[in-house]
C-alpha cells in the first residue's frame, strides 16, 4: 500500500517553515485557509474581483485599445507558463509519492529561477524588438507584460510545491496572493498608466511576491541537479499544458488577423469574459485533482473513473446553469454598463457557451498530463485537430457572419477538444467506456441546449441600412476633389451658401479657406485645407501665422468646409459618411444638412464630435415648427472615434429621423413640421465654438479623414438639384 508522501519523509516538514506567510497559519482569523472549501470560496472571491477589473477595463479603453490590452494579456499569460513543465514535474514527483524529498523541491525551485532569469534577460529584449519592427503592439507595454509573466512564474514555484504536497493552508494563502495581483494592482495601473501602466503594476506586484514566497520554501539541495536533466524530465509533461495555453488564446490572435481593430476589440471583450470563467474553474481544480491523483496512486487509474465522471458531470451541469444565466443577461448588461461594446452581445453569448467544454478540459487536463507516458504524442492527438477546426471554422465563419461567426466557431472547436480529451483519458484507463460516452453526450446536449437558448434570446436582425430597395442618388469617394464651377461634374463649394467663411455668433475660431484661384490671399492658399490620400479626403486645420491674420478676418485657424448647395439637394433619404475624426480640445468635425431656402432652423446633424471627448458623438435635429427653437439631441457612446473609420448615417422620412452608427440604430426623433423641404449636405472641421478653444495639448495640423459620402432615396422620390 502506497503511503501519503508527506508521511514518508520528515524532510518535507523543513520546507514549510514558520517564516513569511507560513508563520501566519495559526492566526484564528486565517485558519479557514486550511480547508479546501475555504480555498474554493477564496478563489471565487478573488476571481470575482479579478473579473471586476477585467470588466471595468472596457470603461477606460474602448474596443480598439481593449484589443491591444487583450493581446498583451496573452503575452503575460504565455510568460506565466514558461516553467516548461516544472509544475507538472512537481505533481509527478511530489503528489504521486515518487522521490518526494527536499532535493526535488530545491531543484525545481532553482530551475524556475534560472528559466525566469532567461525570460527577463533574453525574451523581453527580443519581444521589444519584434514589437518595434512590426508596430503591432506598444514596445514598453510588451516588455512589461512579459516581465510580469516571468515574475509570476517564479513566484508560482512555491505555490506548486504547496499544492503537490497537499499543504492546503500555504497553497491557499499563496495562490490567493497571486490572484490578487489581477485585482486592485492591475486596475490601479490601468487607471493611472493606461495599458502599459497596467502591466508595469503587475510586474512590480509579482516581483515582490517572488521575493516574499521564496522565503516560505527555500531548502538547499544536498545534491543539486543541473537544469538540463531537470528539463528533460519536465518538458514532456509541458506538452499538454503549453499547447493548452496557446490554444486558449489562439482565437484572439486569429480574430485580430481577420477583423478590424474595433471588431477585434468586441471579440476580445467576449473572449476575455469567457477566459475568466474558464480560468476560475481551472484554478479551483488545482486543489481538486491532487486528491484524484492520490486516489489513483493508491489503487489504479481505472479506480478513479467514477470519481472523474462524477466531478466532470457535476461541473458540466453547474456551468450550464451559469452560462444560461449569462446568455439571458448578456444583452441588457452590456447595453447598460458597456454601451461602447453593445455590438459584442452576440459574440459574448457564443463564447460563453464555449466555457462549458473548455472549463471541463481545464479541470481534467492535469490528470491526463500526470498519467500520460507519451505526452507529446498525446498532446498532438487532441490539440492538432482542435487547432485545425478552430482556424478553419473561424476563417469560414468570418466570411459569412463576422465576429459572431468566429465566436460560434470557437464553441464548435471546444466541443471537438473535449471529445478528443475524453477519448485520450479512455485510452489511458482514467475513464471507462460508458463513463466516457456519458460525458461526451452530456457535453453535446449542454452545448446544443445553450445554443438554442442563445439564438432564442438574440434580437431579430437589425433593419438593413441603407434600405435594400432605395436607390443611390449621390456618391462621392474622393478620388478627386471637384468644385462645382471648375470641372465637369463638379459638386462642392468650399464656403457657406451665403458666402460666409465662419459663424462668429458660435464663437468659432476658424476661417474656411477657398483653395480656388484668386478666392483668398496667397498667404492663406498655402494653408491647404483639403488633401487627398489613399483613404480619401482630408480636411486639415492649421494655425494661421500672425502676420496673415488680417487676411482671415483675424481668426487664428484655417480649415475647410464643403457643401453641395450648388449641385445637389434632396427631400427625404438615407445619408451616410465614413470618417475618422481628429482628437484634441477645440476640434469640432461635423456632417450635417441645411435647407436650400436658407432658412434656419431646420437643421439635421448626422454627426458632430467634440475633440476633447472622441468616445461619443452628437446626433441632433433642430426645428422651429412650434414657433420656438427646439432640438432633438442625442449623445451616442462609441469606441474611440479617432482610432479608426466609422460609418455615421441618418434616415430622413416624412415621419421620423433615425440615426445609425456602424449600421446600428442608435437614436430617432419624429420629423418636425418644418423639415419637409429640400436640404443639402455640409461637411467641415470647425475650431473652437461648442468645442471650446484649443489648449496646449491639441496637436496641429489636425486632420478629419473622410473616405466616402452617400445618399440613397426611396423609389419614385424626386431629387431636387440646382
Amino acid at each position: 500500500m502506497t503511503h501519503n508522501p508527506i508521511s514518508q519523509t520528515g524532510a518535507l516538514r523543513l520546507l514549510i517553515g514558520t517564516r513569511s506567510i507560513g508563520g501566519l497559519r495559526h492566526l484564528p482569523a486565517l485558519r479557514w485557509l486550511g480547508h479546501r472549501s475555504g480555498y474554493a470560496a477564496g478563489v471565487l472571491i478573488v476571481t470575482g474581483l479579478s473579473v471586476g477589473t477585467s470588466v471595468i477595463a472596457p470603461w477606460f479603453l474602448g474596443p480598439a485599445a481593449f484589443g491591444t490590452f487583450t493581446l498583451l494579456t496573452s503575452l503575460f499569460q504565455y510568460a506565466t507558463k514558461t516553467d516548461l513543465g516544472l509544475s507538472q514535474l512537481a505533481d509527478r514527483k511530489l503528489a504521486l509519492g515518487d522521490s518526494a524529498d527536499a532535493d526535488w523541491v530545491a531543484n525545481i525551485l532553482r530551475s524556475r529561477l534560472i528559466i525566469g532569469s532567461i525570460v527577463l534577460g533574453l525574451v523581453v529584449p527580443l519581444a521589444m524588438w519584434i514589437a518595434w519592427v512590426t508596430g503591432t503592439l506598444p514596445v514598453i507595454g510588451t516588455a512589461m507584460a512579459i516581465a510580469a509573466g516571468g515574475a509570476f512564474m517564479i513566484a508560482n514555484g512555491p505555490v506548486t510545491v504547496f499544492r503537490a504536497t497537499s499543504k492546503v493552508w500555504e497553497f491557499t494563502a499563496a495562490a490567493l496572493l497571486l490572484n490578487a495581483g489581477l485585482t486592485a494592482p492591475r486596475l490601479a495601473g490601468l487607471v493611472f498608466g493606461g495599458v502599459t501602466g497596467c502591466f508595469m503594476a503587475l510586474a512590480l506586484w509579482y516581483g515582490a511576491l517572488a521575493a516574499l514566497l521564496s522565503r516560505s520554501v527555500s531548502p538547499t539541495a544536498t545534491s543539486p541537479t543541473p537544469l538540463v536533466p531537470i528539463l528533460r524530465l519536465a518538458l514532456p509533461l509541458f506538452a499538454f499544458n503549453g499547447v493548452w495555453e496557446v490554444y486558449l488564446s489562439a482565437n484572439r490572435w486569429i480574430s485580430a488577423g481577420l477583423s478590424s481593430a474595433d471588431d477585434f476589440g468586441l471579440f476580445a471583450f467576449g473572449a476575455n469574459l469567457a477566459l475568466t470563467g474558464i480560468g476560475m474553474f481551472a484554478t479551483i481544480a488545482q486543489v481538486r485533482y491532487p486528491k484524484i491523483l492520490a486516489h489513483m496512486a493508491k489503487h489504479s487509474p481505472g479506480a478513479g473513473s467514477s470519481l472523474v465522471e462524477r466531478e466532470t458531470l457535476l461541473l458540466c451541469l453547474v456551468l450550464s446553469g451559469g452560462v444560461a444565466l449569462a446568455i439571458i443577461a448578456a444583452g441588457p448588461m452590456i447595453e447598460l454598463v458597456f454601451p461602447r461594446f453593445e455590438r459584442a452581445a452576440p459574440v459574448t453569448r457564443a463564447l460563453a457557451i464555449s466555457c462549458v467544454p473548455l472549463a471541463v478540459v481545464a479541470s481534467s487536463l492535469p490528470i491526463a498530463i500526470s498519467l500520460s507516458l507519451r505526452p507529446w504524442a498525446h498532446a498532438a492527438s487532441i490539440f492538432i485537430p482542435a487547432f485545425m477546426i478552430l482556424l478553419g471554422a473561424m476563417v469560414a465563419a468570418d466570411r459569412s457572419a463576422g465576429i459572431t461567426g468566429q465566436a460560434w466557431a470557437c464553441t464548435a472547436s471546444g466541443l471537438a477538444l473535449i471529445i478528443g480529451l475524453v477519448a485520450l483519458m479512455r485510452s489511458l484507463g482514467i475513464l471507462k467506456g460508458w463513463a466516457a460516452i456519458r460525458i461526451i453526450l452530456l457535453q453535446a446536449a449542454a452545448v446544443a441546449g445553450l445554443a438554442w437558448l442563445a439564438i432564442a434570446v438574440t434580437p431579430a436582425a437589425a433593419e438593413t441600412v441603407p434600405p435594400e430597395d432605395w436607390e443611390l442618388a449621390f456618391t462621392e469617394d474622393f478620388k478627386s476633389l471637384r468644385f462645382w464651377d471648375e470641372a465637369p461634374g463638379g459638386v462642392w463649394e468650399p464656403h457657406y451658401a451665403w458666402g460666409a467663411r465662419t459663424i462668429k455668433v458660435n464663437k468659432e475660431l476658424q476661417y474656411y479657406v477657398d483653395p480656388r484661384q484668386r478666392r483668398d490671399h496667397p498667404a492663406l492658399a498655402s494653408l491647404t485645407p483639403f488633401l487627398l490620400d489613399e483613404d480619401g479626403l482630408v480636411i486639415r486645420a492649421h494655425p494661421i501665422p500672425i502676420p496673415d491674420l488680417k487676411f482671415a478676418e483675424n481668426l487664428p485657424f484655417a480649415s475647410g468646409l464643403l457643401t453641395t448647395y450648388q449641385r445637389f439637394s434632396f427631400t427625404y433619404g438615407y445619408v451616410d459618411i465614413c470618417a475618422r475624426v481628429p482628437k484634441g480640445k477645440g476640434l469640432w468635425p461635423a456632417f450635417w444638412l441645411l435647407p436650400v431656402d436658407q432658412t434656419w432652423p431646420p437643421e439635421i446633424d448626422v454627426m458632430e464630435v467634440l475633440g476633447q471627448n472622441v468616445s461619443e458623438y452628437h446626433a441632433t435635429a433642430h426645428s422651429r415648427a412650434g414657433g420656438k427653437d427646439v432640438e432633438f439631441s442625442n449623445k451616442i457612446a462609441t469606441p474611440d472615434l479617432s482610432d479608426d473609420f466609422h460609418v455615421y448615417a441618418m434616415r430622413w422620412t416624412a415621419d421620423e429621423v433615425v440615426w445609425y452608427f456602424d449600421g446600428r440604430r442608435v437614436a430617432s426623433a419624429p420629423t418636425p413640421a418644418d423639415m419637409h423641404k429640400p436640404m443639402y449636405l455640409l461637411v467641415n472641421l470647425a475650431v473652437g465654438g461648442w468645442a471650446e478653444p484649443p489648449d496646449a495639448l491639441t496637436t496641429f495640423p489636425a486632420d478629419f479623414h473622410i473616405s466616402r459620402i452617400r445618399v440613397f432615396m426611396a423609389p419614385q422620390r424626386g431629387v431636387a438639384t440646382q
